[in-house]
């Protein structure tokens, strides 16, 4: 089962120039992933958020930036086998909108209370499930 907290510890890791931008490969602690991507620091990560550190993630993750995540880009993330069934037009290739459904479909199951928002509880719960 992909999770929620695949997405927020690589999109919490992201900030252009960032030493941190090598952290979606050696996963660290959720708690401190989730802290860096609440950015408002309101103590939830809204899907604005989350939107915006994927979208980081992925630019930052396209290496020779082409625009694609091509296998060898995919495998410097957190998860990369989340995408192994999921490029859709067989390309080869994941494309920012396929990266982008992937990641965001896990959000309404690990958002356990259904308020659109995630809790540092939520994606501590949802990394354990998915160490597992």
């Amino acid at each position: 089962m992909r999770t929620i907290y695949a997405l927020i510890l690589a999109a919490a890791l992201v900030a252009a120039g960032s030493a941190a931008l090598a952290a979606d490969a050696n996963p660290t602690d959720p708690r401190q992933a989730f802290k860096e991507t609440d950015t408002n620091g309101d103590g939830l990560v809204d899907h604005q958020e989350y939107h915006v550190r994927i979208v980081e993630v992925f630019y930052f993750a396209d290496a020779n930036k082409d625009g694609f995540l091509d296998p060898n880009e995919l495998t410097a993330l957190a998860f990369p086998e989340d995408f192994k069934d999921d490029d859709k037009d067989a390309n080869g290739r994941v494309s920012l909108r396929e990266f982008l459904r992937v990641r965001f479909a896990d959000f309404p199951k690990v958002d356990k209370d259904g308020d659109g928002m995630l809790s540092v509880d939520e994606v501590v719960e949802a990394s354990e499930g998915k160490s597992k």
